[in-house]
């Protein structure tokens, strides 16, 4: 759960469900908070919305922060393994996009020293210690929405994520990795200003690369079916699927139906009207075990809205869709395996 500039708790990703079926009832809102104290009654409205939901536990986690935002706030992790002890049935805690991505992003391929090497796995040895049950969440492409929301951009085969998929095999703990699509080069998506390049360079033969230098690494690739660059495409997804078992996708359904340029939102999970469409249901149909559900939001203390953000209700609403065995895979038990959550 995260206070920050917003003062807002973040669940990434949900797992467990109710069965499929019937209405909900609408949750609470979003608001700020005023520090670290604000940590437990975020939680409690999280934990509103899981209920009525129908969610059983969520994965909380910081988000990948820039190398200038490392110190933003030091006892992030803590204060999240603070409020999972208090609900140790509902919440389990996930690290490293606080400390490691900075880590990575401040330091260039070429000059990841063994110095450098050595103090990285000091922090991601600290950090499984902790008792966290994923690295997370780590970026090597996250794009610039605004002026104060940062860009950042590494290949997903730079050599400490190569150290870090080493670390997370030896430990069984995945890595939840945020990152755009990219093929090939290509220039900035239409709309994007902010603090973007006027390029985008190619990163799925790095997550390739990153993929096959430790096939008992499981990497999670978030907020699949949230598509910012046109790419990720189902097609893609697929091969990807097939040529790597340690893959696996969460799905989030963003609750824009717009890209920045208000073009139609590419690639979405579902139509304009809510529907899964059919090349998403023959797709989780051809690969059961590979996805889980990654809502990627932040609650805060209980505001003026009583409505739940629309991803995390539009995100879960996709299993009523599905027949209740795949529901009950990719609602739970893909995550309980993935993560280790017996």
């Amino acid at each position: 759960i995260l206070p920050g500039q917003s003062e807002q708790a973040r669940p990434k990703p949900p797992l467990g469900r109710k069965p499929p079926g019937g209405r909900r009832p609408p949750g609470g809102g979003q608001a700020g908070g005023r520090g670290d104290t604000d940590y437990e009654a975020a939680a409690q409205n999280l934990l509103n919305h899981m209920d009525q939901y129908g969610v059983a536990k969520a994965l909380l986690m910081p988000p990948p922060r820039p190398s200038d935002q490392a110190d933003l706030n030091l006892n992030e992790v803590q204060n999240l393994l603070g409020v999972a002890s208090r609900h140790p049935d509902r919440f389990f805690v996930a690290a490293g996009g606080d400390a490691l991505n900075p880590m990575i992003h401040e330091c260039n391929e070429s000059e990841v020293t063994d110095e450098v090497r050595a103090g990285f796995e000091a922090e991601a040895e600290r950090l499984v210690r902790l008792g966290i049950k994923a690295f997370g969440e780590m970026t090597a492409l996250h794009l610039s929405f605004k002026a104060d929301h940062p860009f950042e951009e590494t290949s997903p085969n730079h050599p400490l994520f190569l150290l870090l998929a080493d670390i997370a095999a030896r430990h069984g703990i995945p890595i939840d990795l945020h990152m755009e699509a990219v093929p090939t080069d290509v220039p900035i998506p239409a709309g994007f200003s902010g603090n973007n390049p006027s390029t985008l360079r190619a990163n799925i033969p790095g997550l390739e690369r990153l993929l096959t230098h430790n096939r008992n690494a499981r990497i999670v690739w978030q907020h699949i079916g949230w598509d910012n660059t046109g790419q990720m495409t189902v097609k893609l997804l697929r091969r990807l699927l097939k040529t790597h078992p340690n893959l696996y996708l969460a799905l989030r359904v963003e609750e824009r139906l717009f890209a920045m340029d208000r073009s139609p939102m590419p690639n979405r999970i579902v139509d304009d009207r809510w529907q899964l469409r059919p090349e998403w249901r023959a797709f989780f149909e051809e690969f059961p075990d590979r996805f889980v559900i990654g809502t990627d939001e932040f609650f805060g203390v209980l505001g003026r809205s009583r409505q739940a953000p629309q991803s995390f209700e539009e995100t879960w609403r996709i299993l009523d869709q599905l027949p209740p065995a795949l529901a009950a895979k990719i609602g739970r038990e893909n995550a309980v395996r993935i993560y280790n959550l017996n």
